[in-house]
């Protein structure tokens, strides 16, 4: 009777693990008042404790990436630096919350490597069920375009046709195209920018790399002749003025806060201008974890519009610091450095896929679970792909 039990949680957590990637990105979610708690949470709580239940039964084993053990220096120097400068209590939430999704990457890793055909299956297939459901959502509202109403489901799009292009490439199945045919103009109407580019960029990436040589060098000439023709019979003149900033440096010292509540642009550069200000003034150990609202907060006399500043790299800034934000990604260079070597070719160009979609989403997100599950996803490619 025990066995089967045994057997029955095993099958349980594998099948869990695979989909908990998934679910972060969909707005199932609990209200309790001032805590919010994510189905997705939940989930990831009941495969750490079925994981440590199997494990301390000698019925399963920790697989860890390499290079991915560097991030204990992280939620050490997370906890030093949150009890410095934000008390014990901050400290222990965030560096419980870190250890919580982490580790909950861990045990998904572990299953996956176990049998990767069948993880990778349930993986894909609900990716494509959240991507199927939300479109519906937003159909059932009379939304055709601009599925955006489920706050990170609309990251999901973008994620499921990488996953897709990243499997065709690399298993050379065409059968990963199937469902990208279908998913493809949904994409394009979700309207979701960054996602839209960053998925063309790496479809690019891909037919580029997969060219031979003598394609590869035409194409470059093509592009080189765009480029050169552009420069010389186009007035460039325009490109001195240029910015990445739609609104002055006049508009932001005296914001009109109510017009920042209503125009998104106006209210996300003010954002970032004040958290690099911020950063500027505590460059080394940043402000301490879950202290940017307070120190965001003295910018502003609306406190309704006082928010993280939509880019995960700035946000880490501020909280932790350059040194913190070298300690988030020190996995990656690490992981590379030991894995070149073993890696072919295809693998590290579906690493290096990753990284750019990745590194270009979190660019344009705020912190969260969501935004540290992509930052970590090259590392953890083994959820799509995985070769003993």
């Amino acid at each position: 009777m025990f066995s089967i039990k045994v057997r029955n949680i095993e099958s349980l957590l594998f099948f869990i693990s695979a989909a908990l990637v998934p679910m972060y990105f969909t707005d199932f979610r609990f209200d309790g008042g001032s805590l919010i708690i994510r189905l997705s949470d939940l989930m990831a709580v009941f495969v750490i404790l079925c994981f440590l239940f199997l494990f301390s039964k000698n019925k399963i084993k920790i697989k860890i990436p390499a290079g991915f053990s560097c991030i204990l220096l992280f939620l050490i120097y997370c906890f030093c630096n949150a009890l410095l400068k934000a008390g014990l209590v901050k400290a222990l939430i965030s560096t419980v919350q870190w250890s919580m999704i982490l580790f909950s990457l861990v045990v998904v890793y572990s299953n996956a490597v176990k049998n990767p055909e069948r993880f990778r299956v349930i993986f894909i297939n609900t990716l494509l069920t959240i991507c199927f459901f939300t479109v519906l959502h937003h159909f059932l509202d009379g939304h055709f375009i601009r599925y955006k109403s489920l706050g990170d489901t609309k990251y999901a799009f973008a994620l499921t046709g990488v996953v897709l292009l990243s499997c065709f490439f690399y298993f050379n199945d065409k059968n990963y195209l199937k469902p990208l045919v279908f998913l493809y103009p949904i994409i394009l109407l979700s309207l979701e920018r960054k996602g839209i580019l960053v998925f063309h960029v790496v479809l690019v990436f891909y037919i580029f790399y997969t060219l031979k040589p003598l394609h590869k060098l035409f194409l470059a000439a093509i592009i080189a002749s765009f480029i050169l023709i552009f420069v010389i019979f186009f007035d460039l003149s325009f490109l001195n003025d240029f910015t990445f900033f739609e609104y002055s440096e006049l508009e932001m010292l005296y914001l009109d806060e109510e017009k920042a509540k209503w125009i998104s642009n106006m209210h996300r550069q003010s954002l970032l201008e004040n958290g690099w200000h911020i950063f500027t003034e505590h460059p080394l150990f940043g402000v301490g974890p879950k202290m940017l609202l307070s120190y965001m907060s003295h910018y502003y006399v609306n406190q309704g519009i006082v928010l993280y500043t939509h880019n995960v790299f700035l946000d880490s800034l501020i909280e932790q610091g350059i040194f913190g934000l070298f300690l988030l990604l020190l996995p990656h260079f690490v992981y590379y450095i030991k894995q070149s070597k073993k890696m072919v070719n295809r693998e590290k160009a579906v690493f290096f896929s990753f990284c750019v979609y990745s590194y270009f989403m979190l660019f344009f997100m705020s912190a969260g679970a969501p935004s540290m599950i992509l930052l970590y996803l090259p590392i953890f490619m083994g959820f799509v792909i995985h070769r003993d």
